[in-house]
């Protein structure tokens, strides 16, 4: 077994030196296993009239975020895919932030940029709601939080949730 393992690891060791050769004597155009006129194709689902929409995004973790800027950027574009998909019918859309889902906004308030994108958000009717409870349990302020009022706080996420599905809001966990 270990002689055919090695013979596998020396088979492909030699087909690596052979590419690498052939794009020296060829030009890195050889690499290329694809012809360029089969590039991938862009589809476009119709245009569907989604109507007016209420709904609720649940934000409570950071999971297993590896880059959690990168996660809070998947949000803003969710978000904004949203958005878009309804115009130009209303929407309206709530993020409750309970648990460790308040770290969007804490990285906002030292990310100019993440600020930027959760204000351009806020500014088209997205409503970022924090559970007041998780301030309390993480002893958090709100000035560590970017541009979060008293106003902008629920008592209990989960209560507030389930308030917002009794008036018709539509549920997403993120």
């Amino acid at each position: 077994m270990p002689i055919r393992a090695f013979l596998a690891g020396a088979a492909f060791s030699l087909m690596l030196v052979t590419l690498a050769g052939a794009a020296i004597v060829f030009g890195p155009s050889v690499l290329a296993f694809a012809p360029e006129a089969a590039a991938v194709p862009v589809s476009r689902a119709p245009m569907v009239d989604y109507g007016p929409q209420k709904v609720v995004y649940h934000v409570s973790t950071r999971g297993s975020w590896r880059d959690r800027e990168s996660e809070a950027r998947r949000l803003i574009a969710v978000l904004n895919n949203h958005l878009q998909a309804l115009e130009p019918d209303p929407a309206e859309i709530q993020v409750i932030l309970q648990g460790d889902g308040i770290d969007i906004l804490r990285r906002a308030s030292s990310s100019p940029n993440l600020a930027r994108s959760v204000d351009s958000l806020r500014e088209r009717g997205v409503r970022f709601r924090v559970c007041a409870n998780t301030l309390d349990a993480y002893r958090v302020g709100l000035d560590t939080l970017h541009g979060v009022r008293e106003t902008d706080l629920v008592q209990a996420g989960v209560a507030e949730l389930i308030h917002l599905q009794r008036q018709g809001f539509g549920y997403i966990k993120f």
